[in-house]
């Protein structure tokens, strides 16, 4: 049976949206974003659909919420290591950190993935403002604990490297989750270079990257 009756308080509205998202990211996880519509969403979250498009106006508004959600777990991760550690950590270290939150959130990375060419359209200013606004408060609070555990970043350097690492993970997801025709073509022997495993070359790119930052610094 859906809820028709609309939210009263702030907190029963929170409770809605989140209770919204949840069935966002449980369809999500079990199909692609294409396949999953707004119908679909708000009869798993067992809301009416007129009670549900007064949280989301659009399905893209929907998912760069859920965005949003997702990268709020993912900065939380990260910057509880970061504080759990003291002094510098070794490139590997922080790498294999940082792989393992990317890849125990597949659903953060395929979001990241669409995030530019999907989520951040069909949205109105408002929406991409606080989403921007989200994004820059994590990155600006997170880059100095990355500065302090990977001292050869110079100041500023530690949230230049979370949009890297963002820019990082869209290039590669790509190309490591094609089109299922070209995953077929792919399965030639002589075309086995084009095949990519996300997590190995994600670690492999990311830490020559920190190698050159900290190679910079020691040729100074």
């Amino acid at each position: 049976m859906s809820i028709k009756q609309r939210a009263i308080n702030q907190d029963q509205k929170k409770e809605r949206r989140q209770i919204i998202l949840a069935a966002a990211l449980h369809l999500f996880q079990t199909s692609s974003y294409e396949a999953v519509n707004m119908a679909a969403v708000a009869e798993e979250a067992k809301i009416a659909k007129g009670t549900f498009y007064l949280y989301f106006a659009t399905k893209e508004a929907l998912f760069l919420a859920l965005q949003a959600h997702e990268f709020e777990r993912w900065f939380d991760q990260i910057d509880a290591r970061l504080q759990a550690t003291t002094g510098a950590l070794a490139i590997e270290t922080f790498v294999a950190h940082l792989s393992e939150t990317l890849v125990a959130q597949p659903a953060l990375v395929r979001l990241i993935a669409i995030l530019y060419s999907t989520l951040e359209q069909n949205i109105d200013f408002v929406t991409a403002l606080e989403f921007k606004a989200l994004l820059l408060r994590r990155v600006l609070e997170t880059g100095p604990l990355l500065e302090a555990r990977l001292p050869f970043l110079r100041p500023g350097e530690g949230a230049q490297l979370l949009l890297r690492i963002q820019a990082l993970t869209i290039g590669l997801y790509h190309m490591a989750e094609p089109a299922p025709l070209v995953r077929q073509v792919l399965e030639q022997p002589d075309l086995a270079l084009f095949k990519i495993d996300f997590k190995h070359e994600f670690l492999s790119a990311l830490q020559t990257m920190l190698q050159g930052l900290a190679a910079r610094t020691l040729g100074e």
